[in-house]
């Protein structure tokens, strides 16, 4: 049970140095791409960045599963901008010219709501509709 425990927590530090980098990692792109204007115009810049560093990270013995992290979080802020911009570029705004300020799409006006009712008139019979309605069938029969 020891050495299996063992075998689990080997490379732990390691472990824990990777998914800070990923965290900084997430939080320095972040701050880059709001605040400087270079990378909010090139939204790829950051995250070529990020893989260029890692990679030379790698290189060193002490830094290498740092420079490991970066790679990877460099390479998913990539694919999430590219998604981002993908997805941004096929929704086209709707198309609103010609229509009122005050048009709400509604099929009916809301003056004009027919059986639309409150819920405590759900029963009721409504006297000034019942006979416009009767009106109405009394045509239908004399035809």
């Amino acid at each position: 049970m020891k050495a299996m425990m063992r075998g689990v927590t080997k490379g732990l530090p390691q472990t824990g140095l990777q998914g800070g980098a990923g965290v900084a990692a997430f939080y320095i792109h972040r701050m880059l791409a709001s605040k400087v204007a270079f990378f909010q115009n090139k939204p790829l810049a950051v995250p070529l960045l990020m893989i260029g560093l890692g990679h030379v990270l790698k290189k060193s013995k002490k830094l290498n599963t740092a420079g490991a992290a970066l790679v990877g979080a460099g390479g998913y802020a990539g694919a999430q901008v590219f998604e981002v911009r993908k997805s941004m570029q096929q929704s086209a705004p709707a198309q609103t010219a010609g229509f009122e300020d005050d048009d709400t799409g509604a099929l009916v006006s809301a003056s004009d709501v027919g059986a639309l009712m409150a819920p405590s008139d759900i029963g009721d019979l409504n006297e000034s509709a019942a006979s416009s309605y009767d009106d109405a069938y009394a045509d239908a029969y004399t035809l």
